[in-house]
């Protein structure tokens, strides 16, 4: 029997809403996109051109944070493009499923998690600078050392948190939210969670 032959035909699986289809496309298209972007973003990374002593051992700690960032961005292509094949094989009926919304909220606190873990609770005193990768108070020197001070975005950190999470189990529970308003949404927390982990893990901006 043929892989194909093994698939169930497409009217015999349990059919979606029409904003449970939305959401199972705009799960998957954020998941692709943001792997592909995390993957290209990571490159750099694996690739690093520094030279010299110094340029050496910063090269190969962003070639381990880059090649972790890169198996996890593949993770997300790979998901993303099973979720919309699931997605694209189930027909659209007004009563259907809309169970593809919990994926939108999923992402949604995803997201507010990643940027609240990612924004420094720590800052340079004067004369030295927060380096973007390591989070390390560099001075003229260029002597990097780690300053500890009293944390100065908590509040940030939490709220990123908490606002991921509200919003989040409110775009998986309310069903009658309109589909593009949960989409925009999704993608936007998404896109910014995404840039911001390339630019702040990996040391990179996307623009």
């Amino acid at each position: 029997m043929t892989a194909e032959g093994r698939l169930a035909r497409r009217e015999d699986l349990e059919p979606l809403s029409v904003r449970g289809r939305a959401a199972g496309i705009t799960t998957g298209s954020c998941a692709v996109l943001a792997g592909l972007v995390l993957m290209w973003a990571a490159w750099d990374a694996l690739t690093c051109p520094l030279s010299g002593e110094e340029g050496t051992a910063i090269c190969n700690r962003s070639a381990g944070l880059g090649g972790l960032i890169e198996m996890f961005a593949l993770g997300l292509f790979v998901s993303g493009c099973a979720i919309l094949w699931r997605t694209g094989r189930r027909l659209v009926t007004e009563d259907g499923l809309s169970g593809w919304t919990w994926g939108e909220g999923i992402a949604i606190a995803a997201s507010g998690l990643t940027i609240g873990l990612l924004i420094p609770t720590f800052h340079c005193p004067a004369g030295y600078q927060l380096t973007a990768v390591f989070h390390v108070c560099r001075g003229a020197t260029m002597t990097p050392e780690i300053i500890v001070h009293p944390p100065t975005w908590l509040g940030w950190k939490v709220g990123a948190v908490a606002a991921g999470i509200v919003v989040g189990i409110v775009v998986a529970r309310w069903r009658r939210l309109p589909w593009p308003v949960a989409s925009v949404v999704t993608i936007a927390a998404v896109g910014g969670a995404t840039w911001y982990l390339a630019d702040k893990a990996i040391g990179l901006s996307l623009f």
